[in-house]
């Protein structure tokens, strides 16, 4: 079982008193008089002074120097080499043996016997019956029905939907923001192990009493040691930027437009129309047809005509021929070209960023404080009885009034609850 040390240190400070006093009750004498030792204990306030840790945050000034990136256009050169064919034209000697016509002219005889046919003619009768298509004009009463086209110009509303471009203007919010290395502090781990204190007093901060504490091993709080790590972050910035926006708006347009209408009306008309109504006769033709004859008579033509005969005459020729031979030929060109280059331009930024300042700040507290004050009596008379049922002392009261003849600073401590007292939680 745990001891508490507050009501040990109580306990031998109230025996150090009772001793004490025993001791000044039996041998406390002075020039024969016997004085006798009375303590009392006086409460004094006492003013504590002690420093609390606070954490104020601070705005400071810094420029931070981002990079944007903006797109340079610049023109550059492509070389190259290309082979190109050049045509070159040489003439060459060639012995060819061709075979040349030649033309001679002779008489060829073409006579032959011509018959000729010498036409007779005569007349003959030929009777024979036809039929004739004789036609007689009718008149008849014909009945029709017409649908007469009647035209209108009639005004119609036609509407139509017309797009306009319109061009507003809208802000966006663009991040223009880059990278920046930043700290981070890593608190060290909290964890409590057993350490020596010294004694003393001091402030329990829960109940904010002041607390006698003895010497010895306490479980103590400790922070191991902060770790700071650089890393790259992405830091945003957000600018707000005006845009232009065309939209197309619809929009309704009404116009009159002339239309024709066409409308058809139904009518009846009457007319008398003469038709040819025809009618088959027969009848008796008499016609002469004459008639030809032909007598074949037999003609000698004579016919003498030039034939041209060709005959074929071998013979050496030597001509030039043309050779088109390719000659290659490498030529360098030069091709312009753009590219768009990026270039990083700085841009610095003045921007306020949040400091943690700690400092002490002294808080005062009132603790009352007990010590104890010796008196010294003088004894006048001292009766003593003793029976046997009971013990009576009786004590005269003193002539004069008690004068302190000694003081002490011992302390009683109040019992209250010390931190050492705790099992920490691990």
């Amino acid at each position: 079982m745990k001891k508490n040390p507050s009501m040990t240190a109580v306990a031998t400070v109230a025996s150090i008193v009772c001793a004490t006093f025993v001791y000044a009750q039996c041998c406390t004498t002075v020039s024969g008089q016997e004085y006798r030792l009375e303590r009392r204990v006086v409460t004094e306030p006492v003013t504590h002074t002690t420093y609390k840790k606070v954490v104020e945050t601070q705005y400071v000034d810094e420029e931070v120097t981002t990079y944007e990136t903006v797109w340079e256009t610049q023109k550059r050169e492509r070389r190259y080499t290309i082979a190109r064919s050049v045509p070159e034209t040489s003439v060459r000697e060639r012995r060819v043996t061709v075979q040349r016509p030649v033309e001679e002219t002779v008489m060829r005889d073409d006579s032959y016997d011509k018959t000729i046919l010498v036409p007779e003619t005569s007349e003959r009768e030929e009777r024979s019956v036809v039929l004739r298509t004789v036609y007689e004009t009718q008149e008849r009463e014909v009945v029709e029905n017409r649908r007469v086209p009647v035209q209108e110009t009639v005004l119609q509303e036609r509407r139509y939907t017309v797009s306009k471009p319109v061009t507003t203007f809208a802000t966006q919010t663009v991040d223009r923001g880059g990278y920046v290395d930043t700290q981070t502090v890593t608190p060290g781990r909290t964890y409590n192990r057993l350490a020596w204190q010294s004694g003393g007093t001091y402030v329990n901060p829960n109940t904010g009493q002041s607390i006698w504490r003895v010497p010895g091993l306490y479980w103590t709080p400790m922070t191991g040691s902060p770790q700071v790590q650089t890393q790259t972050v992405y830091q945003a910035n957000y600018v707000q930027e005006t845009v232009p926006v065309t939209t197309m708006v619809q929009e309704q347009v009404a116009e009159q437009v002339p239309v024709i209408q066409t409308s058809y009306r139904d009518e009846q008309v009457r007319r008398i129309e003469q038709i040819q109504v025809p009618r088959t006769v027969n009848e008796e033709v008499v016609r002469r047809v004459p008639v030809t004859t032909y007598k074949p008579i037999t003609q000698r033509v004579e016919q003498h005509t030039p034939v041209t005969v060709r005959r074929m005459v071998t013979e050496e020729r030597v001509e030039e021929v043309p050779v088109t031979t390719m000659r290659t030929i490498h030529e360098e060109r030069v091709e312009p070209y753009e590219v768009k280059v990026a270039r990083l331009v700085p841009v610095t930024k003045t921007v306020r960023k949040p400091v943690r300042v700690e400092k002490w700040v002294p808080v005062t507290t009132t603790v009352d404080r007990q010590r104890i004050v010796v008196n010294r009596v003088p004894i006048e008379s001292e009766r003593i009885v003793n029976t046997t049922d009971r013990e009576v002392h009786t004590v005269a009261q003193p002539a004069e009034m008690p004068k302190v003849i000694e003081t002490t600073d011992e302390v009683f401590p109040t019992p209250a609850t010390d931190p050492a007292d705790t099992v920490p939680t691990i």
